[in-house]
């Protein structure tokens, strides 16, 4: 039998997890866990060597505009197609952001 504690408990623990959720979505430690990834390829916070593009600075925006459409694609072909497949729109997202909150690398170009 369900008592009225019993669903004041289980509201108070979904109410409880729902507030823990949305304060991690935009914990920047998560975010940046979350594009750990990206490093192997555009370098430590986004400033590539090498030939690869330097993704720091970048518009969110764009890079995740980028990304989606990466991951919408139904036939990947190239590395970066078949790294968007493993995140979902909400980490893109975060990635993104993650990104274009860093400093341009010097040198890299305009600054807008």
């Amino acid at each position: 039998m369900r008592t009225p504690q019993t669903l004041l408990l289980a509201a108070a623990g979904i109410a409880l997890t729902a507030a823990t959720a949305a304060a991690a979505a935009d914990d920047p430690m998560v975010n940046r866990l979350l594009a750990s990834q990206c490093a192997q390829c555009h370098g430590t916070f986004g400033a590539a060597v090498g030939g690869m593009e330097s993704i720091a600075g970048e518009s969110a925006s764009e890079l995740s505009g980028e990304l989606l459409e990466m991951l919408a694609d139904a036939t990947p072909e190239d590395i970066m197609e078949h790294q968007a497949k493993g995140y979902t729109r909400d980490q893109i997202r975060r990635i993104a952001a993650y990104y274009s909150a860093l400093p341009k690398p010097a040198g890299s170009g305009s600054d807008d």
